[in-house]
């Protein structure tokens, strides 16, 4: 069967019906709550405990985000065939969680998308250090230095983490594209593709304002970039929102998750 997807249904070409229904606060509170605890288990107990275990900074780090974003991914694999009952054709797919054919126009939105989020980002996150140099925001004792916002992704911070000298290791870039693909792709899946439209149902035109502050509340695990993240989760969830197509939030995204790959594929090559 084709389907597509209509004012809030994905409506079969045969006559066959399959609803998005609206989310309740109940089940958007758990949507959004269940990954946030398990992403802050995960950030401030598996990497500390994957260490002891003889694991690198840089290892412990890249399980301790993957899981968490896998399992992320396959909920909303779950969710949308098992529980809503779409299937699995590219054609529903991409229909359901808003993936239609990328254009030249959707693309530059999402460029467009990456540059505005970028200097929402660089503006308010200052306002974030100025809170941490003067003690109103606190930074956890055990907090890696590749999370630090004062020092910054350098050779020697770099070589700390990986455990050794970074130079001609490519085996980092490898593990770190793995975990920036499950992050990107997944938390647009889930955020964006499975819950916003039903968030939309339920809260109208204005979806975007609550979507986008519990995005920002998912990341509480790092919660001093709290406050350089929200413009960028606001800025997102209007565009996608406003557009009915996730291309230019996926673009955006990748893009901006993307910079610490850069960065470190140079420390890579150069050293």
């Amino acid at each position: 069967m084709l389907y597509k997807v209509e004012e809030g249904n994905v409506q079969g070409f045969d006559g066959g019906m399959a609803e998005i229904r609206p989310f309740s606060l109940k089940q958007t509170a758990l949507a959004f709550g269940i990954p946030t605890v398990a992403m802050a288990i995960s950030f401030h107990w598996a990497i500390p405990a994957l260490q002891a275990l003889g694991l690198t900074p840089f290892e412990s780090m890249i399980v301790a985000y993957v899981v968490p974003m896998a399992l992320m991914f396959t909920a909303a694999l779950v969710m949308y065939h098992e529980v809503d009952g779409y299937p699995l054709t590219w054609r529903a797919f991409s229909r359901r969680f808003r993936y239609p054919r990328l254009t030249l126009k959707a693309g530059l939105q999402g460029v467009g998308l990456f540059v505005a989020v970028m200097l929402g980002y660089g503006l308010f996150n200052g306002v974030s250090l100025w809170l941490i140099e003067q003690g109103w925001i606190g930074l956890p004792d055990n907090l890696l230095p590749f999370f630090d916002p004062r020092i910054g992704l350098s050779t020697a911070v770099l070589n700390e983490t990986v455990g050794g000298q970074i130079a001609g290791n490519w085996s980092v870039v490898i593990l770190y594209a793995i975990m920036f693909i499950f992050n990107v792709v997944s938390e647009e899946l889930w955020w964006r593709g499975y819950i916003l439209p039903r968030q939309e149902l339920r809260h109208g035109r204005f979806t975007w304002v609550l979507h986008g502050l519990l995005w920002t509340l998912f990341h509480v695990f790092k919660w001093w970039d709290l406050i350089g993240l929200l413009p960028v989760c606001l800025g997102i969830a209007y565009v996608s929102q406003r557009t009915k197509n996730n291309w230019p939030a996926f673009i955006a995204h990748f893009l901006f998750n993307g910079l610490a790959l850069i960065i470190i594929t140079t420390a890579v090559i150069v050293g």
